[in-house]
């Protein structure tokens, strides 16, 4: 009786107090999660997966792609993709023209350098037919990534005020990072991959996806995963991939709901947008892998390999016409054979039959199973793609087969399987700037018209590539082509002769003991002791190409040209080197040039401006016996004498200063 009463009795809570304590209970789990990223955020927690980094180059700071962006795509593998270096301000300068570049390897340039890719030479094509607009093309290639990496990068572009977006995207929607073939636990939901890449911006879930990899590499075996170097063998997980299968099918939609997602995107802010159709090696690279029809009959494979032997031993025999017959009958029993394709193709090309050929070839690449060349599916996806509004469509390929011989791609243009040699990458420039052109961005097309007249020839023996990033890059692609999934390498891979200084110089690189400027510092170097000017002034544009930011070259370029009398070249080079650091190296210069070229009012200008600059006694002297030359040329010699004899103060036996103070002393006197 006693307890039912004490039970009566017991306190109850109000249906205020009952709401307040029920919302704590469900609040308290999101108020934990908060606290978990907020401690982490505040220990710094995980990589830095911002888009951009800054920088502050001579006191004003810079925006430059972050290399560790690459985490967002990249998880429980120690890779480092190839990045670009292109820096810009934020907010845009004024009158700037801006345009960023995405995609994977080709946008970066590989095997190049950035000074070789083609937003390089559209920067300086652009430059040289509007040089007085102030133009930037921004590289955010990045190799191994495809169509999600772009549409990831690209949503935060808009905040960095684009006028123009170019996308060279497609070879790696299977095999590049979060591609249908190398998601891993996210293989085969595209929504699951854009739920990922959203949640990466969270510390706690990079903290649960760290657990999960380093978990996963206990039990697997490994050890720390992030110690381990990764080939495109781990990246490409399920490596074959038949034409049209399911996996197939996923990749093409997937790429068609990124390239929709991008479009939509570059509408909803009006910031116009250029696709390209994508390159590949069609003449020079047979297929990687070609796989059998499940649906033959034992019968049917013996017949199949009967005919394509024959056709084999008659192709060695050089008897093409009967080796042709014999493949064609092997491809009507298994019609998705890559490798009979390539070898029908062959066969008609050396009949002189190109056009046959090449419809051969490009089913040759379509139907091979490990997809590291895009096929016409998808090419066709990003031929469509044009809105006669905001996107626009470059077809590179037709471009490449204008170019090629019997128009039928190779090795003239493509190094390996999809990426171009340097007269390739500056092909792709051309395309970008004529379908700018065509589409009236930038200018208006018949401004274009009356200022695009500069001939390819002028711009192409003006690149900033030399014999350097040629071997640099051969080295590369010997690196590439001598394993897998490469069985008939494009290139050896030779021994260096140790008298073959610019061969170590590239080899330094391609092994990671230089950079890219420490080499072409060094043939610099070389080609000025042996007196080589023409080949030291490419070396020079190379490292103006590969980082704006650095004057020294900028300065070196500009003294070669000063001695060989190319003095306007000269001046339009140290202009823009004030621009990016005003040294008084440059304003001498410019004020030496201005006297050569009888124009003293500038001449004081620029040697007062290199007064202003701290120097050592010596060169305060030196320009200040200059800046008195310039007053005496523009027929002011007070001002001249008052220089030299602050000059004289400072270098009593200064010999010139002396001479000049004592012909103005006797002028004033045959005056009197």
């Amino acid at each position: 009786m006693g307890r039912r009463v004490a039970e009566d009795t017991a306190p109850t809570l109000s249906p205020a107090r009952k709401r307040a304590f029920y919302a704590v209970i469900i609040a308290f789990p999101f108020i934990l999660l908060g606290t978990a990223e907020l401690v982490l955020r505040l220990m710094h927690y995980g990589p830095d997966l911002s888009l951009f980094t800054t920088t502050e180059i001579h006191g004003t700071t810079f925006h430059v792609l972050n290399h560790e962006v690459k985490a967002r795509y990249f998880s429980g593998i120690h890779f480092s993709p190839t990045t670009a270096l292109d820096y810009f301000q934020v907010p845009k300068p004024p009158g700037t023209f801006r345009i960023f570049t995405l995609g994977g390897s080709t946008a970066v340039g590989y095997p190049y350098n950035n000074n070789a890719s083609f937003s390089s030479f559209l920067r300086d094509r652009l430059r040289r037919i509007f040089p007085e607009r102030t133009i930037e093309v921004i590289n955010l290639g990045m190799t191994a990534t495809n169509s999600f990496t772009v549409l990831d990068l690209a949503r935060e572009l808009p905040g960095y005020q684009p006028d123009l977006l170019l996308v060279y995207d497609g070879h790696n929607e299977f095999y590049g990072g979060l591609g249908v073939n190398s998601r891993g636990l996210l293989s085969g939901s595209r929504g699951m991959t854009m739920l990922y890449l959203q949640m990466l911006h969270s510390r706690l879930f990079v903290l649960l996806r760290d657990t999960y990899d380093w978990l996963r590499s206990i039990i697997a075996g490994r050890g720390d995963s992030s110690a381990r170097d990764v080939s495109i063998e781990v990246i490409a997980t399920d490596q074959r991939v038949p034409y049209g299968s399911p996996v197939y099918r996923e990749a093409e939609l997937t790429f068609k709901e990124n390239l929709a997602d991008l479009q939509s995107l570059c509408r909803e802010h009006s910031i116009p947008l250029l696709l390209s159709s994508q390159v590949s090696n069609l003449r020079g690279q047979p297929p990687f892998a070609s796989g059998e029809s499940h649906s033959l009959s034992t019968g049917a494979k013996s017949e199949f390999t009967v005919h394509q032997r024959a056709g084999k031993a008659s192709w060695e025999g050089h008897r093409w016409d009967t080796a042709l017959a014999q493949y064609r009958t092997a491809s009507a029993l298994d019609s998705l054979h890559a490798g009979v394709h390539f070898a029908i193709a062959r066969c008609l090309d050396v009949l002189g039959r190109h056009a046959e050929a090449h419809g051969e070839y490009i089913k040759a690449r379509d139907y091979d199973e490990l997809r590291f060349r895009t096929s016409s599916d998808f090419n066709d996806l990003i031929r469509e793609s044009e809105d006669g509004t905001t996107v626009g469509t470059v077809d590179i390929e037709k471009l490449f087969s204008a170019y090629s011989p019997d128009s039928l791609i190779g090795n003239e243009l493509i190094l390996d399987h999809v990426h171009p040699n340097s007269f390739g990458y500056f092909l792709m420039a051309k395309g970008y700037a004529a379908a700018m052109r065509s589409r009236g961005i930038l200018t208006s097309a018949d401004l274009w018209e009356r200022r695009d007249t500069i001939n390819d020839r002028v711009l192409w023996d003006q690149r900033p590539v030399t014999e350097l990033d040629e071997r640099i890059a051969i080295q590369r692609t010997a690196l590439l082509t001598s394993g897998w999934p490469f069985s008939e390498p494009s290139f050896s891979v030779p021994r260096v002769p140790p008298r073959d200084t610019l061969e170590q110089f590239a080899r330094r690189v391609t092994e990671g003991r230089w950079g890219a400027g420490d080499a072409h510092w060094a043939a610099a170097a070389l080609y000025e002791k042996i007196g080589d000017s023409r080949k030291l002034d490419a070396e020079l544009r190379a490292l103006i190409s590969l980082d704006p930011t650095k004057v020294e070259p900028y300065i070196t370029l500009g003294k070669l040209f000063v001695a060989q009398n190319r003095l306007g070249e000269a001046r339009t080079l140290l202009e823009r080197a004030i621009q990016v650091d005003p040294t008084p190296d440059a304003f001498r210069l410019l004020g030496d040039i201005a006297l050569r070229t009888g124009d003293p009012v500038h001449a004081v200008t620029w040697f007062q401006k290199a007064l202003g600059v701290p120097r050592s006694p010596d060169d305060a002297a030196e320009d200040g016996y200059r800046l008195a030359v310039a007053y005496m040329e523009d027929h002011q010699p007070d001002k001249a004498e008052v220089e030299l004899r602050q000059v004289l103060s400072i270098r009593p036996s200064h010999n010139e200063s002396i001479l000049l103070l004592d012909k103005i002393r006797r002028q004033k006197l045959t005056r009197r």
